[in-house]
């Protein structure tokens, strides 16, 4: 009976310890000096594949200010959006592990992500007329892509995480509700001042921001980085 008591319980242990292996927990070591906090816990599936789910919580725009707009008759001031973003993903890991899933992967990814801000400034209209601008913003993104990256051992059970390159498409909706109403004309200065502005740099957009309804742009993505995790 003892015998029998035994061998169950190495059976459970071993059990527990093969289940153990499929647990990765990481953060982004980087990101906190961008003002957000992202984890990510991901679960083995099988021996070359897994499934996780990565959430983040945007506080602020950190030690690296995102400058606002400026030209001949807009002022605005510094972005500072907040808000949270979620991405489920998917891996297959290109050799087989049989206590651990590291090594090359490539999979896939998708991403929600919801931001606001206060959008603050002064516009002078074609009449040379100051207005204030005060307005809440809110930019919602979903994207969707491929990834291909390598998960490094580097002691027992501890890993770091390297996010190659993860190409895809986003669609997002930017809606602007005024709190006091503004020229018309403001939003057709906004829209240029964009369609030059370095995060749309070189893609030859075409598109108008509008006041109180929604604005759709889709766009490139891309995402890269470097994780620090631990497997239990």
């Amino acid at each position: 009976m003892q015998n029998k008591v035994l061998i169950a319980i190495c059976f459970l242990v071993s059990g527990t310890t093969n289940a153990q292996e499929k647990n990765y927990i990481s953060i982004d070591p980087i990101l906190p000096i961008f003002g957000t906090v992202q984890i990510q816990y991901e679960r083995g599936i099988s021996d070359k594949m897994s499934v996780g789910i990565s959430v983040g919580l945007k506080t602020g725009s950190g030690i690296f200010k995102v400058s606002g707009i400026n030209g001949d008759r807009i002022s605005i001031d510094e972005f500072n959006f907040k808000g949270i973003k979620i991405l489920p993903e998917f891996r297959w890991y290109t050799q087989k592990s049989r206590n651990r899933l590291s090594g090359f992967y490539v999979g896939a990814y998708a991403k929600y992500q919801n931001f606001t801000d206060e959008i603050l400034g002064v516009y002078t209209d074609s009449n040379q007329m100051d207005s204030t601008i005060e307005i809440d913003a809110n930019i919602v993104t979903f994207a969707g892509g491929l990834e291909i990256g390598y998960k490094l051992i580097i002691w027992e059970r501890f890993f770091i995480d390297f996010l190659i390159a993860g190409p895809g498409v986003s669609t997002n909706r930017i809606k602007l509700v005024e709190k006091q109403p503004v020229p018309e004309e403001f939003y057709d200065d906004v829209s240029d001042a964009l369609s030059e502005y370095a995060v749309f740099d070189g893609l030859n957009l075409d598109f108008r921001i509008n006041g109180n309804q929604d604005t759709n742009i889709v766009l490139p993505a891309l995402r890269y980085g470097i994780k620090l995790g631990y497997s239990f």
